[in-house]
This record gives structure tokens, C-alpha cells and sequence, in this order.
């Protein structure tokens, strides 16, 4: 009877201990695959990752490749005899320099209007055909003087720069003083890069408005940051306004839009 109780006592003293065990062991388990279900999404999350990293890496290095190359051809193309400003931040970067020159080549303009002064104004001077001339508008009277500085270190001349205050263009928009344009006709080339539109999508809205029946039979529109929302809508209707043009977004560091005689 001893024997047989103290065999019970045994048994079930093995039972339990072997049920905690397996209690213990499931439990580990538990916890050991919950671990690997996080370390996967971990992983997975960290291959996704470095994924759009690489991509990222690889656009980045292809646009300076881009930007390099337009660089070399601007100094290529056009004689310097005197350093030029940084490509960066708020000047044009040289694909969209580029553009310009190449757009002065092919279709010798006879006056370019510009809308914001700057590196630009001298690189499409350097360009400009003989005869030719670029009047160019900037809301800012420093600014416009930084730019009549540079073009007379490069020793530049057909080129009038006017400072052109930003004011209430309509109930909806605001944009240049109207009277510095009232003088303006047969524009051949635009470019517009002002005023900032950085943080209002209509900020250069009224160039279309007050610009457009000032333009040439054959006049070239180019608009950078086309980026954006707010220069791309814009570029859509001038180019409907231009039925014998044609609209083109060329996929520029900014982005721009090109809009010229089909």
C-alpha cells in the first residue's frame, strides 16, 4: 500500500513538473516567435528601405551627373573672362541654362523678356545675338543691382534691368508692378522665373495675363521650376493660348517647360 501511494506521488509529482515544462516551453516558444515575426517585419521594413535608399542615391548622383555635364558645356560655349556665381539655391541650375542657350541659337531672338534677373540674365547675354537685347524685371531693388554688378564685371551691355515692385495684380493674385511692362511688344523670347513661387502656386499666374498678347507670332515660352503645380498650370494655358506652339516638360533638375512654334 506504501509502495503503491508513494509510486502515485511520484507519478503525479512527473506529470506536473512535465506539464510546467511543456507550459515553459511552449511559452519560450511563444516569445522566441514572436521575436522572429518582428525581426522579420524589422527586416523587411529595413529592405524596403534600403531599397529606396539606393534608388534615391542613384537619381542623386545621375542629376549631378546631369547638372555637370550642362556645366561643362555652358563654360564650353561661352567665353568667361570673369568668375560666375553659384549654380545652387535660388539661381537657375545649369540644365535650365542650357536650354537658354541653345534656345537663343536656334531661334536668334530679337528681344528676351526676363522675369527674375540673375545668372541667367548673364548667361543668355553671353548668348545673345548681335543686335539683340534682354530687358529684364526683378521685384527686388538689390537684387537687381547684384545683377547689374555682375553684368558689368563681364564687361556686358544690351541688357536693362528694371526693378519691378510686387503689387495686387487682381482680387486674387498679386504679382509685378503693371506699368513696368506697358512699354513691351514682340517679346521672342520669355522666360519666367519670378517672382518666387515657392509658396503660392499663382504667384507667376499673371505673366499669361499681361504677357501673352505682347508675345511675337513666333515667341518662345520658358518656364522653370515646372515642378511644381502651380508653373506646370501655368505652361498648360499658355500653350493652349498658343495653338500653333508646342508644349514641352523637359525633366530638369527644377523641372522646365518649353512652349515654342511647332
Amino acid at each position: 500500500m506504501v509502495d503503491f501511494t508513494m509510486s502515485s506521488w511520484l507519478t503525479t509529482s512527473l506529470l506536473v513538473v512535465l506539464l510546467v515544462l511543456v507550459a515553459y516551453i511552449a511559452r519560450t516558444v511563444r516569445n522566441i516567435g514572436r521575436k522572429l515575426n518582428v525581426t522579420k517585419k524589422e527586416l523587411s521594413q529595413f529592405k524596403k528601405d534600403s531599397q529606396q535608399a539606393f534608388k534615391s542615391n542613384a537619381a542623386l548622383q545621375s542629376d549631378i551627373y546631369r547638372q555637370t555635364e550642362s556645366y561643362a558645356q555652358l563654360v564650353s560655349l561661352l567665353e568667361f573672362s570673369e568668375p560666375i556665381p553659384l549654380t545652387r539655391s535660388w539661381a537657375a541650375s545649369p540644365d535650365i541654362l542650357l536650354t537658354l542657350v541653345e534656345s537663343i541659337r536656334i531661334h536668334k531672338p530679337k528681344l528676351i523678356v526676363e522675369l527674375g534677373s540673375g545668372l541667367s540674365t548673364l548667361i543668355m547675354a553671353k548668348a545673345l545675338p548681335r543686335g539683340s537685347r534682354i530687358i529684364s524685371f526683378d521685384h527686388s531693388a538689390e537684387f537687381a543691382q547684384q545683377t547689374r554688378d555682375l553684368l558689368k564685371r563681364h564687361s556686358i551691355k544690351g541688357v536693362e534691368i528694371r526693378v519691378a515692385p510686387i503689387e495686387d495684380y487682381n482680387s486674387e493674385m498679386s504679382w509685378y508692378s503693371k506699368k513696368s511692362f506697358s512699354d513691351l511688344k514682340k517679346i521672342d523670347m520669355l522666360l519666367i522665373d519670378g517672382p518666387p513661387g515657392s509658396k503660392d502656386p499663382q504667384a507667376r499666374a499673371a505673366a499669361r495675363i499681361e504677357l501673352l498678347s505682347k508675345l511675337s507670332p513666333h515667341a518662345v515660352v520658358i518656364i522653370d521650376d515646372a515642378n511644381r503645380d502651380g508653373e506646370r498650370a501655368l505652361a498648360e494655358a499658355f500653350a493652349q493660348d498658343l495653338p500653333g506652339h508646342t508644349l514641352r516638360f523637359l525633366r530638369h533638375e527644377k523641372g522646365a517647360a518649353v512652349i515654342s512654334p511647332a
